[in-house]
Protein backbone atom coordinates (compact mmCIF):
# COMPACT_ATOMS: atom_id res chain seq x y z
CA UNK A 1 0.00 0.00 0.00
CA UNK A 2 1.45 3.40 -1.01
CA UNK A 3 2.35 6.16 1.41
CA UNK A 4 -0.27 8.36 -0.28
CA UNK A 5 -3.05 5.87 0.40
CA UNK A 6 -1.87 5.38 3.98
CA UNK A 7 -1.88 9.14 4.51
CA UNK A 8 -5.38 9.46 3.04
CA UNK A 9 -6.65 6.67 5.29
CA UNK A 10 -5.06 8.39 8.27
CA UNK A 11 -6.81 11.65 7.41
CA UNK A 12 -10.18 9.89 7.04
CA UNK A 13 -9.62 8.09 10.34
CA UNK A 14 -8.78 11.34 12.12
CA UNK A 15 -11.85 13.03 10.62
CA UNK A 16 -14.20 10.23 11.64
CA UNK A 17 -12.66 10.11 15.11
CA UNK A 18 -13.23 13.85 15.46
CA UNK A 19 -16.87 13.64 14.32
CA UNK A 20 -17.72 10.53 16.29
CA UNK A 21 -15.92 11.83 19.33
CA UNK A 22 -17.88 15.07 19.21
CA UNK A 23 -21.13 13.14 18.86
CA UNK A 24 -20.19 10.71 21.63
CA UNK A 25 -19.60 13.54 24.08
CA UNK A 26 -22.91 15.28 23.32
CA UNK A 27 -25.08 15.04 26.42
CA UNK A 28 -28.74 15.46 27.29
CA UNK A 29 -29.40 17.78 30.21
CA UNK A 30 -32.88 17.78 31.74
CA UNK A 31 -34.07 20.85 33.59
CA UNK A 32 -35.56 20.28 37.04
CA UNK A 33 -38.76 22.07 36.00
CA UNK A 34 -40.05 24.44 33.32
CA UNK A 35 -39.42 27.51 35.49
CA UNK A 36 -37.21 30.19 33.98
CA UNK A 37 -34.55 29.69 36.67
CA UNK A 38 -34.41 25.92 36.23
CA UNK A 39 -34.25 26.15 32.44
CA UNK A 40 -31.51 28.78 32.73
CA UNK A 41 -29.56 26.52 35.11
CA UNK A 42 -29.81 23.58 32.70
CA UNK A 43 -28.58 25.74 29.82
CA UNK A 44 -25.70 27.00 31.96
CA UNK A 45 -24.59 23.43 32.62
CA UNK A 46 -24.75 22.38 28.96
CA UNK A 47 -22.02 22.49 26.34
CA UNK A 48 -22.20 23.22 22.63
CA UNK A 49 -23.85 20.28 20.89
CA UNK A 50 -25.84 19.18 23.94
CA UNK A 51 -29.62 18.83 24.19
CA UNK A 52 -31.46 20.60 27.00
CA UNK A 53 -34.88 19.09 27.75
CA UNK A 54 -37.65 21.01 29.51
CA UNK A 55 -39.96 18.59 31.38
CA UNK A 56 -43.63 18.56 30.42
CA UNK A 57 -45.50 21.14 32.51
CA UNK A 58 -46.90 24.66 32.41
CA UNK A 59 -44.98 27.66 33.74
CA UNK A 60 -45.18 31.46 33.64
CA UNK A 61 -42.07 33.50 32.85
CA UNK A 62 -41.81 37.13 33.99
CA UNK A 63 -38.29 37.48 32.58
CA UNK A 64 -36.32 35.95 29.76
CA UNK A 65 -33.30 33.76 29.06
CA UNK A 66 -30.38 34.81 26.88
CA UNK A 67 -27.85 32.28 25.64
CA UNK A 68 -25.29 31.75 22.89
CA UNK A 69 -24.59 28.06 23.44
CA UNK A 70 -25.22 26.06 20.29
CA UNK A 71 -27.66 23.56 21.76
CA UNK A 72 -31.00 21.90 21.14
CA UNK A 73 -33.54 23.40 23.54
CA UNK A 74 -36.74 21.37 23.48
CA UNK A 75 -39.78 20.41 25.45
CA UNK A 76 -39.96 16.82 26.60
CA UNK A 77 -42.68 16.01 24.05
CA UNK A 78 -44.44 18.01 21.35
CA UNK A 79 -47.25 19.98 23.00
CA UNK A 80 -46.14 18.99 26.50
CA UNK A 81 -44.53 22.26 27.61
CA UNK A 82 -46.48 25.52 27.89
CA UNK A 83 -44.81 28.82 28.74
CA UNK A 84 -47.05 31.80 29.54
CA UNK A 85 -45.51 35.21 28.93
CA UNK A 86 -46.05 37.62 31.85
CA UNK A 87 -43.08 39.88 31.03
CA UNK A 88 -44.65 43.30 30.46
CA UNK A 89 -41.49 44.95 29.07
CA UNK A 90 -42.20 45.54 25.38
CA UNK A 91 -38.47 45.28 24.51
CA UNK A 92 -37.95 41.85 26.07
CA UNK A 93 -37.90 38.38 24.52
CA UNK A 94 -38.53 35.29 26.62
CA UNK A 95 -35.75 33.57 24.66
CA UNK A 96 -32.88 35.49 23.08
CA UNK A 97 -30.65 33.07 21.19
CA UNK A 98 -27.35 33.77 19.44
CA UNK A 99 -26.31 31.16 16.89
CA UNK A 100 -22.80 29.94 16.06
CA UNK A 101 -20.69 28.06 13.54
CA UNK A 102 -20.32 24.60 15.12
CA UNK A 103 -23.87 23.27 15.61
CA UNK A 104 -27.35 24.08 14.35
CA UNK A 105 -29.06 25.78 17.29
CA UNK A 106 -32.53 24.20 17.56
CA UNK A 107 -35.75 25.11 19.35
CA UNK A 108 -38.60 22.58 19.56
CA UNK A 109 -41.71 21.29 21.35
CA UNK A 110 -42.81 24.44 23.23
CA UNK A 111 -46.16 26.26 23.30
CA UNK A 112 -46.11 29.98 24.11
CA UNK A 113 -49.19 31.76 25.48
CA UNK A 114 -49.50 35.55 25.81
CA UNK A 115 -50.60 36.15 29.39
CA UNK A 116 -49.80 39.82 30.05
CA UNK A 117 -46.65 39.78 27.91
CA UNK A 118 -45.84 42.82 25.76
CA UNK A 119 -42.64 42.00 23.87
CA UNK A 120 -41.55 38.93 21.93
CA UNK A 121 -41.54 35.23 22.58
CA UNK A 122 -38.31 34.42 20.72
CA UNK A 123 -35.45 36.38 19.12
CA UNK A 124 -32.82 34.46 17.16
CA UNK A 125 -29.74 36.39 16.05
CA UNK A 126 -26.11 35.84 15.09
CA UNK A 127 -24.22 34.16 12.28
CA UNK A 128 -22.85 30.75 11.39
CA UNK A 129 -25.02 27.67 10.84
CA UNK A 130 -28.72 28.36 10.18
CA UNK A 131 -30.99 27.64 13.16
CA UNK A 132 -33.86 25.13 13.20
CA UNK A 133 -37.28 25.36 14.84
CA UNK A 134 -40.06 22.77 14.83
CA UNK A 135 -43.19 21.56 16.61
CA UNK A 136 -43.78 24.95 18.22
CA UNK A 137 -47.03 26.84 18.89
CA UNK A 138 -47.25 30.60 19.24
CA UNK A 139 -50.57 32.00 20.44
CA UNK A 140 -51.00 35.68 19.57
CA UNK A 141 -53.34 38.16 21.26
CA UNK A 142 -54.80 41.23 19.57
CA UNK A 143 -52.08 43.88 19.13
CA UNK A 144 -50.52 42.97 22.48
CA UNK A 145 -47.14 41.56 21.47
CA UNK A 146 -44.54 43.18 19.22
CA UNK A 147 -43.73 39.93 17.38
CA UNK A 148 -43.94 36.28 18.28
CA UNK A 149 -40.58 35.52 16.65
CA UNK A 150 -37.74 37.73 15.45
CA UNK A 151 -35.63 35.73 12.99
CA UNK A 152 -32.57 37.96 12.63
CA UNK A 153 -30.26 35.44 10.92
CA UNK A 154 -29.43 34.13 7.46
CA UNK A 155 -31.34 31.02 6.47
CA UNK A 156 -32.85 28.35 8.68
CA UNK A 157 -35.78 25.94 8.66
CA UNK A 158 -39.12 26.16 10.51
CA UNK A 159 -41.51 23.20 10.30
CA UNK A 160 -44.58 21.71 11.98
CA UNK A 161 -45.21 25.01 13.76
CA UNK A 162 -48.44 26.93 14.41
CA UNK A 163 -48.94 30.69 14.67
CA UNK A 164 -52.52 31.19 15.83
CA UNK A 165 -54.92 33.70 17.33
CA UNK A 166 -57.78 32.44 19.47
CA UNK A 167 -59.02 35.93 20.39
CA UNK A 168 -62.29 37.47 19.22
CA UNK A 169 -63.02 34.87 16.58
CA UNK A 170 -66.79 35.32 16.82
CA UNK A 171 -66.84 39.10 16.49
CA UNK A 172 -69.43 40.90 14.41
CA UNK A 173 -68.76 42.68 11.16
CA UNK A 174 -66.64 45.75 11.72
CA UNK A 175 -64.94 44.54 14.91
CA UNK A 176 -61.39 43.27 15.24
CA UNK A 177 -61.45 39.54 14.53
CA UNK A 178 -58.29 37.58 15.08
CA UNK A 179 -54.85 38.88 15.88
CA UNK A 180 -52.52 41.41 14.35
CA UNK A 181 -49.67 41.10 16.78
CA UNK A 182 -46.71 40.28 14.55
CA UNK A 183 -46.13 36.59 13.87
CA UNK A 184 -42.68 36.36 12.32
CA UNK A 185 -40.28 39.20 11.46
CA UNK A 186 -37.33 38.19 9.28
CA UNK A 187 -34.01 39.85 8.47
CA UNK A 188 -30.94 38.38 6.82
CA UNK A 189 -27.23 39.04 6.99
CA UNK A 190 -26.93 38.17 3.30
CA UNK A 191 -26.68 41.37 1.29
CA UNK A 192 -29.68 42.52 -0.75
CA UNK A 193 -27.25 42.80 -3.65
CA UNK A 194 -26.18 39.17 -3.48
CA UNK A 195 -27.53 37.29 -6.55
CA UNK A 196 -30.87 35.47 -6.41
CA UNK A 197 -31.19 32.39 -4.18
CA UNK A 198 -34.71 31.48 -5.31
CA UNK A 199 -35.49 27.81 -5.93
CA UNK A 200 -32.45 25.64 -6.62
CA UNK A 201 -30.25 28.73 -6.89
CA UNK A 202 -29.93 28.30 -3.13
CA UNK A 203 -27.36 25.61 -3.83
CA UNK A 204 -26.57 24.91 -0.17
CA UNK A 205 -30.09 25.39 1.18
CA UNK A 206 -28.70 27.80 3.78
CA UNK A 207 -29.43 31.24 2.30
CA UNK A 208 -33.24 31.30 2.52
CA UNK A 209 -35.50 30.80 5.52
CA UNK A 210 -37.65 27.74 4.69
CA UNK A 211 -41.06 27.49 6.39
CA UNK A 212 -42.62 24.07 5.83
CA UNK A 213 -45.74 22.23 7.01
CA UNK A 214 -46.74 25.20 9.15
CA UNK A 215 -50.11 26.77 9.99
CA UNK A 216 -50.78 30.51 10.15
CA UNK A 217 -54.30 31.02 11.49
CA UNK A 218 -55.93 34.48 11.83
CA UNK A 219 -52.61 36.28 12.36
CA UNK A 220 -50.61 39.02 10.68
CA UNK A 221 -47.04 39.29 9.37
CA UNK A 222 -46.74 35.77 8.00
CA UNK A 223 -43.99 36.82 7.63
CA UNK A 224 -42.83 40.42 7.68
CA UNK A 225 -39.82 40.45 5.35
CA UNK A 226 -37.56 43.16 6.68
CA UNK A 227 -34.09 44.06 5.40
CA UNK A 228 -32.52 41.52 3.00
CA UNK A 229 -34.99 38.77 3.98
CA UNK A 230 -35.28 35.76 1.66
CA UNK A 231 -38.13 33.42 2.60
CA UNK A 232 -39.73 30.26 1.18
CA UNK A 233 -43.17 29.19 2.47
CA UNK A 234 -44.24 25.78 1.17
CA UNK A 235 -46.61 22.94 2.03
CA UNK A 236 -48.24 25.23 4.60
CA UNK A 237 -51.68 26.62 5.45
CA UNK A 238 -52.41 30.35 5.36
CA UNK A 239 -55.81 30.72 7.06
CA UNK A 240 -57.23 34.24 7.26
CA UNK A 241 -53.67 35.55 7.53
CA UNK A 242 -51.43 37.97 5.66
CA UNK A 243 -47.79 38.98 5.25
CA UNK A 244 -45.64 41.60 3.53
CA UNK A 245 -42.21 42.75 2.45
CA UNK A 246 -40.83 46.04 3.72
CA UNK A 247 -39.94 48.68 1.16
CA UNK A 248 -38.06 51.99 1.32
CA UNK A 249 -39.06 52.55 4.94
CA UNK A 250 -36.35 50.00 5.78
CA UNK A 251 -32.62 50.24 5.21
CA UNK A 252 -32.81 47.70 2.34
CA UNK A 253 -36.28 46.18 2.17
CA UNK A 254 -37.27 42.55 1.70
CA UNK A 255 -35.45 40.62 -1.04
CA UNK A 256 -37.59 37.65 -2.13
CA UNK A 257 -40.56 35.46 -1.18
CA UNK A 258 -41.65 32.10 -2.62
CA UNK A 259 -45.05 30.49 -2.01
CA UNK A 260 -45.66 27.04 -3.42
CA UNK A 261 -47.76 23.99 -2.57
CA UNK A 262 -49.65 26.08 0.00
CA UNK A 263 -53.33 26.58 0.80
CA UNK A 264 -54.70 30.12 1.22
CA UNK A 265 -58.18 30.24 2.76
CA UNK A 266 -60.60 32.77 4.21
CA UNK A 267 -63.08 30.79 6.34
CA UNK A 268 -64.04 33.58 8.78
CA UNK A 269 -65.51 36.32 6.62
CA UNK A 270 -65.81 38.73 9.56
CA UNK A 271 -62.03 38.99 9.83
CA UNK A 272 -60.61 42.18 8.25
CA UNK A 273 -58.29 40.75 5.60
CA UNK A 274 -57.32 42.96 2.67
CA UNK A 275 -54.91 40.48 1.00
CA UNK A 276 -52.82 37.41 1.68
CA UNK A 277 -49.57 39.18 0.83
CA UNK A 278 -48.42 42.75 0.21
CA UNK A 279 -45.32 43.23 -1.95
CA UNK A 280 -43.42 46.46 -1.26
CA UNK A 281 -39.96 45.46 -2.50
CA UNK A 282 -38.02 42.64 -4.16
CA UNK A 283 -39.44 39.76 -6.12
CA UNK A 284 -41.84 36.83 -5.69
CA UNK A 285 -42.76 33.38 -6.98
CA UNK A 286 -46.29 32.03 -6.40
CA UNK A 287 -47.07 28.63 -7.91
CA UNK A 288 -49.03 25.42 -7.38
CA UNK A 289 -51.17 26.83 -4.57
CA UNK A 290 -54.88 26.58 -3.75
CA UNK A 291 -56.14 30.15 -3.25
CA UNK A 292 -59.61 31.08 -1.97
CA UNK A 293 -61.07 34.44 -2.93
CA UNK A 294 -61.16 36.92 -0.02
CA UNK A 295 -64.79 37.83 -0.45
CA UNK A 296 -67.48 38.17 2.21
CA UNK A 297 -70.24 40.42 3.41
CA UNK A 298 -67.91 42.42 5.64
CA UNK A 299 -64.80 42.48 3.45
CA UNK A 300 -65.83 41.90 -0.15
CA UNK A 301 -63.69 41.38 -3.25
CA UNK A 302 -60.19 41.77 -1.85
CA UNK A 303 -56.99 40.99 -3.72
CA UNK A 304 -55.06 37.82 -3.02
CA UNK A 305 -51.78 39.63 -3.69
CA UNK A 306 -51.24 43.40 -3.71
CA UNK A 307 -48.24 45.33 -5.06
CA UNK A 308 -47.09 48.87 -4.35
CA UNK A 309 -44.15 50.95 -5.56
CA UNK A 310 -44.05 53.33 -2.63
CA UNK A 311 -41.41 55.61 -4.17
CA UNK A 312 -43.91 56.77 -6.76
CA UNK A 313 -45.63 59.00 -4.23
CA UNK A 314 -43.64 58.79 -1.02
CA UNK A 315 -40.24 60.28 -0.30
CA UNK A 316 -39.22 58.13 2.66
CA UNK A 317 -36.04 56.55 3.94
CA UNK A 318 -33.89 59.11 2.15
CA UNK A 319 -34.58 57.57 -1.29
CA UNK A 320 -36.33 60.56 -2.88
CA UNK A 321 -39.39 60.46 -5.15
CA UNK A 322 -39.19 58.07 -8.08
CA UNK A 323 -39.58 59.55 -11.57
CA UNK A 324 -38.29 56.71 -13.77
CA UNK A 325 -37.83 52.96 -13.96
CA UNK A 326 -36.50 51.33 -11.81
CA UNK A 327 -37.35 52.70 -8.42
CA UNK A 328 -35.10 51.81 -5.49
CA UNK A 329 -35.48 48.07 -4.71
CA UNK A 330 -38.97 48.20 -6.20
CA UNK A 331 -41.20 45.18 -6.68
CA UNK A 332 -39.91 43.23 -9.68
CA UNK A 333 -36.25 43.94 -8.97
CA UNK A 334 -33.26 41.98 -7.73
CA UNK A 335 -29.50 42.20 -8.04
CA UNK A 336 -26.67 40.93 -10.21
CA UNK A 337 -23.12 39.98 -9.29
CA UNK A 338 -21.69 42.59 -11.66
CA UNK A 339 -22.40 46.29 -11.98
CA UNK A 340 -24.84 47.57 -14.56
CA UNK A 341 -23.51 50.28 -16.87
CA UNK A 342 -25.52 52.41 -17.14
CA UNK A 343 -27.44 51.57 -13.95
CA UNK A 344 -31.08 50.48 -14.22
CA UNK A 345 -31.95 52.44 -11.10
CA UNK A 346 -33.66 55.74 -11.85
CA UNK A 347 -31.45 58.82 -11.57
CA UNK A 348 -33.98 60.27 -9.12
CA UNK A 349 -33.31 57.53 -6.59
CA UNK A 350 -30.79 57.60 -3.74
CA UNK A 351 -28.41 56.01 -2.95
CA UNK A 352 -27.26 54.71 -6.34
CA UNK A 353 -27.34 50.92 -6.56
CA UNK A 354 -25.45 49.76 -9.65
CA UNK A 355 -26.13 46.10 -8.83
CA UNK A 356 -29.91 46.43 -8.98
CA UNK A 357 -31.46 44.65 -11.94
CA UNK A 358 -34.82 43.48 -13.22
CA UNK A 359 -36.09 40.33 -11.46
CA UNK A 360 -39.80 40.01 -12.29
CA UNK A 361 -42.60 38.59 -10.15
CA UNK A 362 -43.99 35.31 -11.54
CA UNK A 363 -47.40 33.91 -10.56
CA UNK A 364 -48.56 30.77 -12.41
CA UNK A 365 -50.15 27.34 -12.05
CA UNK A 366 -52.46 28.12 -9.15
CA UNK A 367 -56.02 26.96 -8.43
CA UNK A 368 -59.10 28.25 -6.65
CA UNK A 369 -61.47 31.19 -6.70
CA UNK A 370 -58.72 33.62 -5.62
CA UNK A 371 -56.23 32.83 -8.36
CA UNK A 372 -55.88 34.81 -11.58
CA UNK A 373 -54.82 38.31 -12.55
CA UNK A 374 -58.20 39.77 -11.55
CA UNK A 375 -57.21 38.92 -7.96
CA UNK A 376 -53.74 40.48 -8.16
CA UNK A 377 -53.84 44.25 -7.78
CA UNK A 378 -51.97 47.41 -6.83
CA UNK A 379 -52.46 50.15 -4.28
CA UNK A 380 -50.94 53.49 -3.38
CA UNK A 381 -49.67 55.08 -0.18
CA UNK A 382 -52.08 56.77 2.17
CA UNK A 383 -52.93 60.23 0.78
CA UNK A 384 -51.55 61.75 3.97
CA UNK A 385 -48.13 60.26 3.13
CA UNK A 386 -48.13 61.45 -0.49
CA UNK A 387 -45.34 64.03 -0.49
CA UNK A 388 -44.15 63.73 -4.11
CA UNK A 389 -46.95 64.92 -6.44
CA UNK A 390 -44.74 64.49 -9.52
CA UNK A 391 -46.59 64.39 -12.83
CA UNK A 392 -45.86 61.70 -15.40
CA UNK A 393 -45.48 63.65 -18.66
CA UNK A 394 -46.73 60.62 -20.62
CA UNK A 395 -50.10 60.57 -18.84
CA UNK A 396 -50.51 64.02 -17.35
CA UNK A 397 -51.32 62.29 -14.04
CA UNK A 398 -49.34 61.87 -10.84
CA UNK A 399 -46.91 58.98 -10.96
CA UNK A 400 -48.37 55.77 -9.54
CA UNK A 401 -47.42 52.13 -8.98
CA UNK A 402 -48.63 51.12 -12.44
CA UNK A 403 -46.16 53.52 -14.07
CA UNK A 404 -43.26 51.48 -12.70
CA UNK A 405 -44.73 47.98 -12.41
CA UNK A 406 -45.52 46.74 -15.92
CA UNK A 407 -46.80 43.44 -17.31
CA UNK A 408 -44.25 41.62 -19.45
CA UNK A 409 -41.37 43.45 -17.80
CA UNK A 410 -41.81 43.56 -14.01
CA UNK A 411 -44.37 40.79 -13.67
CA UNK A 412 -45.77 37.77 -15.48
CA UNK A 413 -49.17 36.41 -14.42
CA UNK A 414 -50.60 33.25 -15.96
CA UNK A 415 -54.23 32.38 -15.16
CA UNK A 416 -54.51 28.98 -16.81
CA UNK A 417 -53.67 26.68 -13.86
CA UNK A 418 -51.53 24.84 -16.38
CA UNK A 419 -48.10 23.87 -14.97
CA UNK A 420 -46.58 24.17 -18.44
CA UNK A 421 -47.56 27.82 -18.87
CA UNK A 422 -46.04 30.98 -17.46
CA UNK A 423 -43.30 29.53 -15.27
CA UNK A 424 -40.32 31.56 -14.12
CA UNK A 425 -37.49 30.59 -16.50
CA UNK A 426 -35.03 28.21 -14.87
CA UNK A 427 -36.88 28.04 -11.58
CA UNK A 428 -37.30 24.72 -9.78
CA UNK A 429 -38.19 24.16 -6.12
CA UNK A 430 -35.47 23.41 -3.62
CA UNK A 431 -35.71 19.77 -2.39
CA UNK A 432 -38.56 19.12 0.04
CA UNK A 433 -38.57 18.36 2.91
CA UNK A 434 -35.49 20.40 3.63
CA UNK A 435 -32.50 18.14 4.26
CA UNK A 436 -31.75 19.85 7.59
CA UNK A 437 -34.95 18.33 8.96
CA UNK A 438 -33.10 15.03 9.04
CA UNK A 439 -35.39 12.09 9.72
CA UNK A 440 -38.28 14.19 10.98
CA UNK A 441 -41.53 12.45 10.07
CA UNK A 442 -43.94 14.29 12.36
CA UNK A 443 -47.11 15.11 10.39
CA UNK A 444 -47.93 18.79 9.88
CA UNK A 445 -50.29 20.37 12.41
CA UNK A 446 -53.99 20.28 11.60
CA UNK A 447 -55.87 23.54 11.10
CA UNK A 448 -57.76 24.73 14.19
CA UNK A 449 -61.37 23.62 14.54
CA UNK A 450 -64.21 24.27 16.96
CA UNK A 451 -62.82 27.52 18.35
CA UNK A 452 -65.45 29.10 20.61
CA UNK A 453 -63.71 32.14 22.09
CA UNK A 454 -66.08 35.11 22.35
CA UNK A 455 -65.48 38.82 21.87
CA UNK A 456 -64.22 40.67 24.94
Amino acid sequence: MSRTVNFQLLLISLFLSSVLGRQAHANTVKAVSCSVSDVQAAINSANDGDTVVIPNASCSWSSGITFSKQIVLQGETAGGVTITDVDTNSNDSLLTITTGASFHTTLANITFLPGSGKGHYVTIQGSGLPPLMHDMTFNLPNFQLQNAVNWWVTGGVIWNTTFISTSNLSGACGTQVGSDSGSLAVRSNLSWNAPSTMGVLDTTGTNNLYIEDTVFSNVGQIPDLDDNARVVIRHSQIIGSSGLTHGPTGAQGGRSIEFYNDTFSYPNQNRPLNRYFWMRAGTMVVTNNDIQWINGGCYPNKNSFTVIVEGARWNTGGHQCCTGWQCWHQVGSGASSVTNTPPILSASQSPTDNFQMSDPVYIWNNRGTGQGSSHYGTNEVDPAQDNCHNINPSTGQEFSTTDFYKAGRDYFYDDTSNPNNGARPGWAPYPYPHPLRGNSSTPPPAPPTGVTITVK
